[in-house]
């Protein structure tokens, strides 16, 4: 296992006008090869303010899953033209999200450092879409 720095840049569509939100984040992750895929572990508590909210990043050749435990949890999986339902916890309740993958780039090389681009859209119980881009840097 090694210690890395992760820095990822979340870009939503946020309006029909096609205005944007940034969000970016960088922290202190570890990396671990294992088998066929690398594993990115990092706590997202001192940006959430929520204490213990973690997330794991199994990242293969040609598709990501990544999962959110906490105070708000979900598992989202991202392969170029697939479909992924999702339950999405919050302490608010729960809802059903699909995350439809539109492209997914994997540019690590062979000790997991570089960088991931995914263009995603999610559909709020099949009524609403939402398009955003993610940017994965792991160095």
């Amino acid at each position: 296992m090694e210690n890395i720095r992760i820095k990822i840049l979340t870009i939503q569509t946020i309006d029909k006008a096609g205005n944007e939100d940034e969000i970016e984040l960088m922290t202190e992750a570890t990396l671990e090869k294992v088998d066929d895929h690398f594993v990115v572990n990092y706590d997202e508590s001192h940006i959430s303010n929520t204490k213990g909210n973690k997330t794991r990043l199994k990242i293969y050749e040609n598709k990501l899953h990544m999962t959110k435990l906490g105070e708000f949890s979900s598992k989202m999986e991202f392969e170029t033209g697939k479909i992924y339902k999702n339950i999405y916890t919050t302490p608010y309740g729960s809802f059903d999200l699909d995350f439809q993958t539109d492209t997914f780039i994997n540019n690590l090389d062979e000790n997991g450092k570089g960088t991931l681009f995914i263009d995603y859209k999610i559909i709020f119980g099949k009524m609403e879409e939402n398009y955003n881009k993610l940017k994965i840097e792991i160095f």
